[in-house]
């Protein structure tokens, strides 16, 4: 869950599910004389869409902080669980395409590496994530036994093109929580993917109330539109629980459109 503070005594929740989506739509034209387009297209597009969906059921009964301020993807702090959300969707996403399985695999495996390359985790919970990478790597392998003779997969299977095609998903990640969260109207969105050999650069991302660019410009088309969607729910703090999901129940839909245009 995303939760917003609207500044009028509201919160925006936004399903980790439906910000995938929008992560997806950032995505989806990608590709131009400067940028290889994904490849394969289906599976990739696919896992960016689902990267979030093992939050699902989490998310059918969201809970409290302590303070009774909505519990949001940044403030569940319960490493074991958030690792078995992570392995819930990656099992999920294999039995629509092993391929975006990988993918999300991968995206996760690099927020990890890079929280342990800060030392941010106590011995119990670095134990839980090594576990984790290691699942991952096995399931590599069993895509490889399931793929593997399939000439869409041969190149794609290799570490390198996964990579790529994770930093990818991490583009779109990025940049549907920088105006979901919100965070920075003008950030620096790192490890963009250039090419199928390895090259990436940074992209320049910044938005107002109606438009966002990105710099230099990824995408095959001039311009198009993504929208955040999600729940609109009076009060700031509950009681407990019950009185949370009730006000979920009877929130306002919410809907905000960006124009994503090239500079001018």
């Amino acid at each position: 869950m995303i939760v917003r503070k609207m500044g009028d005594g509201r919160l925006l929740c936004v399903h980790q599910t439906t910000h995938a989506l929008m992560a997806a739509q950032f995505c989806r034209f990608w590709g131009n004389d400067d940028f290889a387009a994904p490849r394969p297209y289906a599976p990739v597009m696919m896992a960016i869409a689902q990267h979030d969906n093992g939050w699902a059921e989490w998310e059918t009964t969201p809970k409290l902080c302590d303070d009774g301020f909505p519990m949001d993807f940044m403030t569940f702090t319960d490493q074991a669980a958030k690792t078995r959300l992570w392995q819930v969707g990656i099992e999920r996403a294999w039995g629509q395409h092993p391929y975006a399985a990988l993918i999300i695999g991968r995206h996760a495996s690099i927020l990890y590496e890079q929280f342990q390359a800060r030392d941010a985790y106590d011995p119990v919970n670095n134990a839980e994530v090594n576990r984790f990478l290691a699942d991952q790597r096995q399931l590599l392998e069993r895509a490889r036994r399931l793929l593997g003779d399939d000439p869409e997969f041969v190149l794609a299977l290799q570490p390198a093109v996964i990579e790529i095609n994770a930093r990818l998903l991490q583009f779109g990640d990025h940049a549907s929580l920088q105006v979901s969260v919100p965070w920075a109207e003008d950030a620096t969105l790192s490890h963009c993917p250039v090419d199928y050999s390895g090259a990436e650069t940074d992209i320049r991302m910044r938005y107002d109330d109606a438009h966002i660019t990105f710099d230099p410009w990824p995408f095959g088309v001039d311009q198009f539109d993504v929208s955040l969607e999600g729940y609109l729910i009076d009060g700031e703090r509950f009681a407990n629980e019950c009185a949370y999901h009730e006000a979920l129940a009877n929130a306002t839909f919410y809907r905000k459109t960006w124009n994503v245009m090239r500079n001018s």
